[in-house]
């Protein structure tokens, strides 16, 4: 496990077996380059598993950012499981209602 700033690291390609990101909205010249590394980060058949809010959760009080470029829709890699779908979200103060979200299993080939 490695933890990090996202702005100053380094994902060095072909060396994790799988890269999480649950609700991390960059910014999207960031979200750009941290998804291009992850993907290039996997060794072959390592996973990309990503929860994010998609730009419907504005029309939601459950979290997640407000300015829509923080937002997301799908992208990249094989998948496995891509789906964009609303769900109840139950993850304490402020973070507690229906949201709209986009769900991700990719895997490199």
């Amino acid at each position: 496990m490695v933890t990090a700033d996202l702005a100053d690291y380094e994902i060095a390609a072909d060396v994790w077996a799988g890269i999480i990101a649950i609700f991390a909205h960059l910014p999207p010249a960031l979200r750009q380059r941290i998804h291009g590394q992850a993907a290039a980060g996997l060794q072959p058949g390592g996973v990309f598993i990503l929860e994010a809010y998609t730009p419907a959760q504005l029309a939601y009080d459950a979290g997640g950012p407000k300015a829509p470029e923080l937002l997301m829709t799908l992208a990249g890699l094989e998948f496995q499981i891509a789906r964009e779908l609303e769900r109840d979200v139950t993850e304490g103060t402020g973070h507690t209602g229906r949201g709209a979200v986009v769900q991700l299993l990719a895997r490199k080939v």
